[in-house]
């Protein structure tokens, strides 16, 4: 079967390599214009566009979907089929292109977690699965009938950066699967509950300002879930701090009695290995394990804090 790939994202590497290895004929990869990135501006091409070039895959670039020559030039590369991979929404006039349709990997279990983020989301919200379901574009944003599906454990300790790779890994085999069955004539289109959908919408930096009257649960999970963008943060004296892990105090290492509650935010004590301990909303303590001064390279908490020199007492959040 002749595949054009849609793909901006490093998530798509794993299905690209994949369908680029299989007895499928991967004729194509549509992907963004290189653009400016970082402090010098220098021109930065897509995680994609060098594996294609790796992999002899020839490469059309489109910036504008609604463009006035993206019609032709999708239609100039007569692939049978899209595989599409963390890419923009699709126009609907350009999906009638391809005479097998679009088929898209999401990460998640749909219809939960619709929308840009499924993987921060379904860590934010405390989930202990989540997967990945391939699904045939539609008009919707991941509304599409449904092909298959494959369930993914979420670690306990596991970041945003971390699930990914994995769902990206697994994505990659159930795609194989999907563009077989859609080859043969076999692909199924279950039609999406939407009574269960929920979404997850795209996130900016201030979802990243930690909220400390929030459980310490919660925000532990908002931690790993926004790592490693947008990043967790709070200020203490004036300056900004970014904290990249963290964990929840035993009953053992509580720094405060229980009648003696100090407020959500207060960096309320230190462990014995000097690991700073803030206070939450649900009175339990969120210890910082891993954290980062702006413009500093990451260090462990404890080592930071030194620096910094703050004392028990002090507050998260009130400044910066």
């Amino acid at each position: 079967m002749r595949i054009a790939f849609l793909g901006n994202g490093a998530f798509g590497i794993p299905t690209f390599r994949a369908l680029a290895d299989s007895p499928h004929d991967l004729i194509s990869l549509v992907t963004r214009p290189d653009t400016a990135a970082g402090r010098g501006r220098k021109q930065a091409a897509t995680p994609l566009k060098p594996v294609a070039e790796e992999c002899d895959v020839p490469i059309v670039e489109i910036g504008d979907l609604h463009g006035y020559d993206t019609l032709e030039r999708l239609t100039g590369i007569e692939a049978e089929l899209w595989v599409v991979v963390a890419f923009p929404i699709i126009p609907s006039e350009l999906l009638i292109i391809p005479p097998a349709g679009a088929v898209n990997l999401h990460a998640s279990l749909l219809p939960k977690y619709r929308g840009a983020a499924p993987i921060q989301w379904a860590i934010i919200n405390g989930e202990r699965t989540t997967g990945v379901t391939t699904f045939f574009i539609d008009t919707g944003i991941d509304t599409g009938g449904i092909c298959l599906q494959r369930e993914v454990g979420i670690e306990p300790d596991e970041n945003a950066e971390a699930l990914s790779l994995r769902l990206a890994d697994t994505g990659a085999r159930l795609m194989l699967e999907t563009v077989d069955l859609v080859a043969s004539g076999t692909a199924p289109r279950v039609s999406q509950d939407i009574a269960l959908a929920t979404a997850a919408p795209g996130l900016t930096k201030d979802d990243g300002r930690i909220d400390w009257e929030m459980a310490a649960e919660d925000i532990r999970n908002r931690i790993r879930g926004l790592h490693p963008w947008p990043g967790s943060y709070s200020s203490i004296r004036g300056e900004r701090i970014l904290v990249l892990k963290a964990r929840i105090t035993t009953d053992r290492e509580q720094p405060w009695d229980e009648e003696m509650k100090p407020a959500p935010g207060t960096l309320a004590g230190f462990l014995s290995d000097g690991a700073p301990v803030v206070s939450t909303g649900d009175g339990q303590g969120v210890v910082l394990l891993e954290i980062q001064r702006e413009g500093r390279r990451p260090g462990d908490g404890a080592a930071v804090m030194r620096g910094l020199r703050c004392e028990a007492g002090e507050r998260f959040g009130d400044d910066g």
